[in-house]
């Protein structure tokens, strides 16, 4: 891509020079123009970013001591990762990295598969579950690198249509992430879940965002969701929302230590996560999708796609090592760059150091981290209803053909119709290996959208689709 790459609908001669670059995704803003737009990326993903760790580290009875580091490790891993995909690895012909503003995290979608090997580590006695998850997350890792390096040739199996479906049912799962930070976190642990209270910060956080997105010019607009974000925070502490007991417990400075959960390595273990890793391929190429295409006017190439899920694939393993969950793209921060058109890496690149430098000192870390639901929700939720409308599009793009029509009918039929919690007893009869591709509906709609596609594709819309790509990627 060229050096000017710059975003399609908007008018950069009516800006100053400084906030032109913002749209621009090389060169460097001021440092004013650039942090808050890092901060409220930061924001956007920091809760989400520890979340799984918490959950995980609780199923895999891990000590405090284990899960004060894995949530440490969450903040590194994010940042390196974040930076490589900025800044791209490049190995011979193998490119480990996007070159684009991609903001990466501990991913949500390994949840369940962690939650099952860890509870079977438990029946089984064995003395280090949780070094179990992580060793089978640094091999099974490899199972994305496979659809990175041959994605060139994989592409014509993942049209806009198939994409689509799967940034829809994202959307839709992560809809219930966002209703939920809304109300209070969640109503399992939170007494005051669906209060007024909650639901009147998030709501004024939700409006700001809107307002400022509407009605907001420069730096108004462009850090509106920080702006809400902040608004929110102050008013929540005012109103005795914020607990601020993680400041008085954080240490001061603390280095991320490699292998500390002593990781293992079983075939059965290792078998759980990779049919997971290849669906998190599929939403990393639609997330990657979502910020070219919104953002940038343009498909994204099959090197920025094959680098983003090489990156995925590395970051999990790297993360691994250094005693956290998979890191993938994260499709707030996706949403984001859709939603604001902010491109520029070096802002997305303080973004990261943010996040190293959290890692290191944990202090940090706490400030973010007691961010109450409530005003996460209220900034959220927009985002997820951006990655919702970004597979509308994509799947609007493919038209609505009579096969078309067909084809979306069979994947939302089986993959909402069939979805959680609709299916519970319904699946009890089936074997184990399908009741757990029934048991997310992000798993269940990737993979009757992929079969689906395979279907129905002729040998004439493989070549198509074939001679489409490579003279795109001239």
């Amino acid at each position: 891509m060229q050096q000017t790459e710059q975003v399609a609908d908007i008018d950069l001669t009516t800006m100053d020079e400084e906030t032109a670059k913002l749209y621009k995704l090389y060169g460097r803003p001021k440092f004013k123009l650039a942090f808050p737009v890092a901060i409220q990326h930061l924001l956007a993903m920091f809760t989400g970013n520890l979340a799984p760790i918490l959950i995980i580290s609780a199923v895999a009875q891990a000590s405090i001591t284990q899960t004060t580091m894995m949530v440490q490790a969450a903040m590194f891993a994010a940042g390196i990762s974040t930076l490589i995909n900025l800044y791209p690895i490049k190995i011979g012909k193998w490119q480990i990295g996007a070159n684009l503003p991609i903001v990466m995290g501990t991913a949500m979608t390994f949840v369940p598969p962690a939650t099952l090997v860890a509870t079977r580590a438990i029946e089984m006695g064995m003395p280090n579950p949780i070094g179990v998850v992580v060793g089978a997350i640094m091999v099974a890792a490899f199972a994305e690198a496979i659809v990175g390096v041959f994605y060139k040739y994989l592409r014509p199996f993942f049209p806009p249509l198939v994409i689509g479906s799967v940034l829809i049912s994202l959307g839709i799962s992560l809809f219930t992430v966002g209703v939920n930070n809304f109300g209070g976190g969640s109503p399992a642990t939170n007494p005051n879940f669906g209060s007024g209270l909650n639901m009147a910060v998030a709501f004024g956080v939700f409006f700001i965002n809107m307002f400022l997105q509407r009605f907001g010019t420069g730096m108004w607009k462009i850090s509106s969701i920080l702006i809400a974000m902040t608004i929110g925070y102050i008013a929540a502490a005012l109103l005795g929302m914020v607990n601020f007991d993680p400041l008085y417990y954080a240490s001061v400075f603390a280095f991320p230590q490699p292998l500390y959960l002593r990781p293992e390595f079983h075939g059965w273990a290792i078998g759980s996560f990779i049919a997971i890793f290849v669906v998190s391929g599929l939403s990393t190429i639609g997330y990657t999708q979502s910020i070219t295409n919104q953002a940038m006017g343009r498909e994204a190439t099959n090197k920025e796609i094959s680098g983003a899920i090489f990156a995925d694939a590395v970051a999990s393993s790297f993360s691994a090592i250094f005693n956290s969950l998979p890191n993938t793209e994260f499709g707030q921060n996706a949403g984001i760059v859709a939603f604001t058109k902010i491109i520029n890496k070096w802002c997305i690149a303080l973004c990261a150091i943010v996040l190293i430098a959290s890692s290191m000192f944990p202090i940090f870390g706490a400030v973010f981290a007691a961010i109450p639901p409530s005003v996460l929700g209220g900034a959220i939720l927009s985002i997820f209803a951006m990655i919702f409308t970004n597979g509308v599009i994509l799947i609007s793009r493919s038209g609505f053909s009579a096969k078309n029509i067909t084809m979306l009918t069979i994947i939302f039929g089986i993959g909402l119709g069939f979805a959680p919690p609709n299916n519970a007893a319904l699946i009890q009869s089936f074997p184990s290996w399908l009741q757990f591709v029934f048991s997310d509906r992000v798993l269940l709609i990737s993979v009757v959208a992929v079969l689906v596609n395979l279907f129905f594709m002729t040998a004439e819309d493989f070549a198509n689709q074939r001679k489409e790509h490579a003279k795109k990627e001239d």
